[in-house]
């Protein structure tokens, strides 16, 4: 079908610092004539919240730094519908503040895990950690659960007509392909899906006519409605969306101008899509829209014009953009063009001698280097952070690995004690060496990528062998200087055991070989489990001097 989505253009807000998924929100507008309002929490721990005005993007608030914001939500007062009020989380607190940035609220939990998601309704407070699900009502402690799988987003039954006589219910999307829904303290029942969910969201933003309906999205690409009754649930229908990327993201909002709000999706390879609901309550695709980066949220409301409704989309860079149909007026109050113009001749003469400064200083640091023999005590390493995946994809039969930095990429090289494939990518911006293995090489695959200029997201794809076992590493060196890498390592298997293994070494590389030094803090011990697993590429990184993580593979059966 054609993409309705062609008549959209992008609009950049601001750039407010890496963000972590699910916490941009659209503040609705007390008055009907002023704008709503945009608030992004960063993984610095800042909570920024911007306004649009005259196509300027100014700053509300801004609160200090701290603990990572893992999530946030707006709620309001149980007798007022309006989400006037932010609420998020960091480690093991919650905090609430109004649209003058004053807090309001504040409470400390009782996990021992940091809460990672987060729900919201009147007085009712849904948190979940890795393996943990809370309720607290009223700041008190009323439900607690404790999950056999991994946790990768909640959502609760916001109505009393879709209890009846159950208790409060949250539906879990879980890393066993199931959603657990939760009634009180107990699991009620769990729907089993294809692939493993990843988001889960209210149909229609209010349980749709049953008020028992939520959307999902999983890791392979999947979007899906399931229905959540008392004592049993079923899948409704799933559908494959454009591409095999995780879906990170889903929203209900009305912006084709149908008769039913849409459903807005956000994945992990930059895609937007939009479907439009028909009256089976079954979903079609409208149009597309690829941004590049990887999605961490999405909202909608009126924030640049009041007359159409702006997509607002927020990436893991921390870009905040606009997604508003090109009928609109570019520019709305234009300033006098005589004025515009000395403004523009301004800002490109401070963005010269900016460059010049940094030019100047790069040249002086590069000096202090040499003169001081370039010693590791003389160097000083930038630190940069890798948001990185590595899933298997049915659909290709292969494993797709994404890398994506804040910063360029200059290249990444892949070295594999495994004779896996390299596979190609259509979006991929880089140019692909290969080194065969003989007597100098003897790494059975070594190659580079050297991605082109501006390159911030790099996607692998390889394919491996059944029945291979063994390590590969991965160093990304991001266009910096002095120049630097950081190393990761994953580790592929497919015994039938269970195994746990901790790998200790430096994300920071400068051209030395650690293989001896990790190999030193290698700790392997196995047990037998009932039936084989499927293999699984499993990521090792710590940050230098950090306690070795531990992992388990395979997943504990169920």
């Amino acid at each position: 079908m054609s993409n309705n989505m062609s008549n959209y253009s992008r609009t950049d807000f601001a750039q407010v610092g890496t963000t972590n998924r699910g916490c941009m929100k659209v503040i609705p507008a007390d008055k009907e004539k002023d704008f709503d309002l945009i608030v992004v929490g960063g993984q610095n721990g800042s909570l920024i919240c911007l306004s649009r005005k005259s196509n300027d993007t100014t700053i509300v608030f801004k609160t200090p730094p701290g603990p990572p914001i893992q999530s946030l939500a707006l709620g309001g007062s149980p007798a007022n519908k309006k989400k006037d009020k932010v609420f998020f989380a960091s480690g093991n607190q919650v905090r609430g503040v109004n649209k003058k940035g004053k807090i309001f609220f504040s409470m400390e939990t009782t996990m021992a895990e940091t809460a990672n998601r987060m729900f919201v309704k009147g007085v009712d407070v849904v948190l979940t950690g890795r393996k943990s699900y809370s309720r607290y009502h009223d700041t008190q402690d009323s439900n607690n659960y404790l999950c056999t799988e991994d946790i990768h987003d909640v959502v609760s039954l916001v109505y009393e007509e879709a209890w009846g006589a159950r208790e409060y219910t949250s539906v879990l999307a879980c890393g066993n392909s199931t959603l657990q829904v939760i009634e009180g303290n107990n699991l009620g029942y769990e729907v089993r899906l294809e692939s493993i969910p990843f988001t889960v969201s209210l149909f229609m933003g209010d349980g749709g006519f049953s008020k028992t309906l939520v959307l999902y999205g999983t890791k392979s690409g999947r979007l899906g409605l399931a229905s959540v009754p008392q004592k049993g649930g079923k899948i409704v229908w799933e559908i494959q969306t454009t591409s095999s990327a995780c879906v990170t993201t889903i929203v209900c909002y009305t912006v084709t101008g149908g008769e039913f709000p849409d459903i807005i999706v956000g994945k992990e390879d930059g895609l937007i899509e939009i479907y439009v609901i028909d009256e089976t309550d079954h979903a079609h695709l409208y149009g597309t829209f690829a941004c590049e980066e990887s999605i961490t949220g999405i909202s909608c409301g009126h924030v640049a014009s009041k007359t159409e409704t702006d997509i607002i989309v927020c990436t893991f860079t921390g870009w905040l953009f606009s997604l508003a149909k090109t009928s609109r007026p570019l520019i709305e109050n234009l300033p006098v063009a005589a004025n515009f113009s000395v403004k523009m001749q301004q800002l490109r003469s401070e963005v010269e001698e900016l460059q010049s400064k940094v030019n100047e200083e790069r040249l002086r640091y590069e000096e202090i280097t040499k003169r001081q023999g370039g010693g590791a005590g003389s160097t000083f390493f930038h630190a940069f952070q890798v948001h990185e995946n590595f899933e298997y994809s049915p659909v290709h039969n292969a494993y797709n690995l994404t890398i994506e930095l804040v910063i360029p990429i200059d290249f990444v090289v892949v070295q594999s004690q495994l004779p896996i494939r390299l596979m190609e990518v259509e979006k991929n911006a880089s140019v692909v060496s290969e080194v065969h293995q003989d007597g100098l090489n003897p790494w059975p695959l070594l190659a580079s990528y050297r991605c082109q200029a501006n390159v911030c997201r790099l996607e692998l794809r390889v394919q491996a062998n059944e029945g291979d076992s063994g390590v590969i590493n991965l160093y990304v060196c991001p266009k910096i200087m002095p120049k630097c890498a950081q190393k990761k390592t994953y580790l592929h298997s497919s015994e039938c055991h269970k195994e746990r293994m901790g790998f200790h070494h430096s994300d920071h590389e400068q051209g030395k070989d650690n293989d001896e030094q990790d190999s030193a803090h290698f700790v392997k011990s196995r047990m037998k489990v009932k039936r084989r697993a499927p293999p699984k590429w499993i990521p090792f990184y710590e940050k230098m001097g950090a306690e070795p993580r531990w992992e388990r593979w395979p997943r504990p059966l169920s």
